[in-house]
């Protein structure tokens, strides 16, 4: 193994190339408190297969409650919000009296 610094500069590592193209449709998923928001963002450019590959994940009850854009289009899904969970009940204060 050479370890001798002659000065010359080496490239910078880069990430290897040949992987799938990045998509042109997103979702992005949003939880505040028991309310739970998808919103799927289209990219100019994107295919039906790329909108079928990113509405895979947007539950199929949650319902368009929104859309806007300009160069890419958002739709925004609401899921039908959970009722709360139920607290148990505390098993220390149920002594006989």
């Amino acid at each position: 193994m050479n370890t001798v610094d002659t000065g010359e500069l080496l490239p910078e590592p880069r990430p290897v190339s040949g992987g799938p193209p990045p998509s042109l449709a997103e979702v992005v998923t949003v939880r505040a408190g028991l309310m739970v928001e998808h919103e799927l963002v289209l990219s100019p450019g994107a295919t039906a297969a790329d909108l079928t590959s990113a509405m895979i994940l947007v539950p199929p009850t949650a319902a368009l409650v929104s859309h806007h854009g300009d160069v890419d289009l958002s739709l925004v899904f609401r899921e039908v919000p959970r009722p709360a969970p139920e607290e148990p009940p505390n098993l220390a204060d149920s002594s006989p009296r």
